[in-house]
């Protein structure tokens, strides 16, 4: 496949992944302004159903960001190992800070949540409160914004 077609893809594979995660992120922002159980519940449905989404396309982003670092013989420079040692170290940070939301998931037990699930409207809301969305968001932010910087300017 040419190089610019993979390039393509791997930007659209880009564009699906943060249209996908943007639902998510906006739930993380959004929850700890609910009061409502129900609504908390509606948000973090959205969430999952977000992430069901998200994660083929990260796939993607992977996938055609490896091939068109062979198509453009770009594996020789530091910026894209460099990128990829970016992109993983936020996927480890992000689900690392990301468990804060685990107990407001109905298959937390499925997953062997470790610690108590919110079940009670008032745990509901507790658990929601405490949640604290800005060091996750910045971390998204930062990261994303330093990987386009290294794709773009391919700096080294």
């Amino acid at each position: 496949m040419p190089y610019a077609w993979l390039v393509f893809l791997h930007v659209t594979s880009v564009i699906g992944f943060v249209l996908a995660h943007g639902a998510s992120a906006s739930m993380g922002l959004r929850l700890r302004r609910e009061t409502s159980p129900d609504s908390i519940r509606s948000l973090v449905v959205l969430s999952t159903l977000s992430t069901r989404v998200m994660y083929p396309f990260l796939v993607l982003v992977l996938l055609t960001g490896i091939a068109a670092g062979f198509a453009g013989e770009w594996w020789r420079f530091k910026w894209i190992w460099t990128a990829i040692i970016v992109l993983v170290i936020t996927i480890i940070l992000m689900n690392v800070l990301g468990q804060q939301y685990n107990p407001l998931r109905g298959e937390a037990r499925e997953r062997r949540h470790r610690g108590p699930v919110a079940e009670t409207p008032d745990v509901i809301r507790k658990v929601a409160a405490s949640t604290r969305p800005g060091p996750i968001s910045a971390l998204g932010v930062v990261a994303f914004v330093v990987l386009l910087w290294l794709m773009i300017l391919k700096p080294f």
